[in-house]
């Protein structure tokens, strides 16, 4: 064992010549180390990297300075490169307080999820006091997202075999709007670095990377997956929730379109996110045409802003903005002028969404209804429920 300025080396080796080994390597003087390691290690006539693990084995270099500030363990130097980029810190926490500190901070998180949770069951409501939308919305995340038992939802940023909803911004309201309204909380078992803690010590997630847990009174797992179905399909269900579940298909409309116009600009390299302008024509639009037929007509719209990005003399952007008076104007000539449009078929890249199947498929009966169907199949469905 022997002292250097700011430096106390412990020697596991007993042996003199290993020692004064050693020592060459840390000595320093004047904040400078005395000797270059090539140096020693030519003079001993091995290797650089026999050198240097025969240090690191047979010697343990500590600051008498730098002490850890919760502790007061000194901080331990493992090389001479060590010693250089950290004998400047004052501030210093050893390993083992950092791994306490980590341990309390994952406690303290998973106890403010927990007691979320407790909050969220204590106000829990039984399915049948849902809003008809969010049993949907329920019923579709636990059939995009939900365990192989049923007992949680996973993360989703784990899942992308297919879509929730025709676009990932709406996944996100989805999830966002369900937790909002005490129907989902977060998961005391997610992965911790998606819950944080702020200055008061209140949670905060990323929705996109936690687990979840439906909290609907009186069921979980298996068997509230069988009653949400139950309840979703039962005859009365359309007719009880019918405002809120036409607005459900009408967006889901909207929505359909966005993502298709968005594909078939990127396929012109013409990036473009659709603003309330764009939104407020398509809407128009689904009053008179089905999905099938606005995406003929923004198919046409996306291929007139690329031909006349081609022109020149304008931006990318400026010429993906054309898009949508060029929609504008092709609509108008449709309705004017009576024109038949084709409907498209459903491109494969943009597969039926999850939400789009129950919704359609198994409430309605229809095969893919909201792509080919006019927005009142709702209406006419619940005016056939007996």
């Amino acid at each position: 064992m022997s002292e250097q300025p700011a430096l106390h080396i412990e020697y596991v080796d007993a042996d003199p010549v290993t020692q004064a080994l050693c020592l060459r390597y840390w000595r320093v003087e004047g904040g400078r180390f005395v000797e270059t390691v090539a140096r020693i290690y030519r003079d001993e006539g091995i290797s650089q990297t026999e050198f240097t693990a025969l240090v690191k084995r047979h010697s343990r270099a500590w600051s008498t300075v730098i002490k850890c500030m919760r502790c007061g363990e000194p901080m331990q130097f493992a090389t001479r490169s060590d010693y250089i980029s950290r004998a400047e810190r004052r501030l210093f926490r050893c390993p083992a307080c950092i791994a306490t500190e980590q341990e309390q901070l994952e406690t303290a998180k998973r106890l403010r999820i927990i007691e979320a949770l407790d909050r969220g069951m204590a106000n829990a409501r039984p399915l049948a006091q849902l809003d008809p939308r969010h049993c949907l919305y329920l019923w579709a995340l636990l059939k995009y997202a939900g365990s192989e038992d049923l007992g949680y939802i996973r993360a989703y940023c784990k899942v992308r075999h297919e879509r929730l909803t025709p676009m990932r911004d709406f996944d996100r309201e989805l999830i966002n709007e369900l937790w909002r309204n005490g129907v989902i909380a977060v998961d005391p078992d997610s992965i911790s670095t998606a819950v944080e803690l702020d200055s008061e010590q209140n949670a905060r997630v990323h929705f996109t990377e936690v687990q979840w847990l439906p909290t609907v009174r009186g069921a979980s797992g298996v068997l509230l997956y069988e009653l949400l179905e139950a309840h979703v399909l039962d005859p009365g269900f359309i007719t009880a929730g019918a405002a809120s579940l036409q607005a459900c298909c009408d967006h889901l409309a909207l929505l359909e379109c966005l993502a298709f116009l968005e594909m078939a600009l990127e396929e012109y390299r013409l990036g473009y996110r659709a603003g309330e302008k764009t939104r407020a024509m398509i809407v128009t639009a689904l009053k008179v045409f089905t999905v099938a037929q606005v995406c003929n007509i923004l198919f046409r719209a996306a291929r007139d802003a690329a031909a006349f990005y081609q022109r020149g003399g304008v931006s990318r952007d400026h010429a993906a903005k054309s898009v949508v008076g060029s929609f504008e104007r092709l609509m108008e000539k449709s309705i004017a002028n009576e024109w038949v449009v084709t409907p498209f078929r459903r491109n494969y890249n943009l597969p039926q969404s999850v939400l789009s199947r129950l919704l359609y498929n198994r409430l309605l009966g229809t095969d893919d209804g909201g792509f080919t169907g006019g927005g009142s199949l709702l209406q006419g469905h619940a005016a056939a429920v007996p």
